[in-house]
């Protein structure tokens, strides 16, 4: 329902991410968690600028489970999880470190079971194993 412009963004996103991780190799990175910081700094303030260039404005209230979210991406979907992923990336093989790619989806179903009630089907567990397979297989690949 986005339209070409949001259907554009959702083909060069992921291209676009896939180049920087794998441009982030070559390039002299800071040591520790300047990197990410740096890269997530540098986002927040780019989101604010096309938040404000397209008129949203933060709701007067923010509901108290909204703000629960909100903290647990913070702290796990940035400070661990993106942290995680840039010595990933500088450790291991790109495909590799892209690995979380494979992994996000299964651990956002589990979570939703757990925390949602969601249930779990036969499709959903076929799913997960080939995951979980090519998980195995980019880990076995040449290092």
């Amino acid at each position: 329902g986005g339209g070409g412009v949001a259907a554009l963004a959702v083909v060069v996103a992921p291209m676009a991410w896939a180049f920087g991780s794998v441009w982030s190799r070559r390039l002299p990175m800071p040591a520790g968690l300047m990197t990410p910081a740096t890269q997530m700094l540098s986002a927040g303030v780019m989101m604010m600028a096309v938040s404000f260039v397209l008129g949203e404005r933060m709701a007067d209230s923010v509901p108290p489970r909204a703000m629960v979210s909100f903290v647990y991406l913070v702290v796990f979907g940035s400070l661990v999880a993106f942290s995680a992923y840039g010595y990933l990336l500088r450790h291991a093989r790109p495909a590799l470190a892209t690995s979380y790619a494979y992994v996000n989806p299964a651990v956002a179903v589990l979570l939703g079971v757990v925390f949602a009630g969601e249930t779990l089907g036969p499709l959903t567990f076929g799913a997960m194993g080939a995951i979980l397979v090519a998980v195995m297989l980019l880990a076995r690949g040449k290092r």
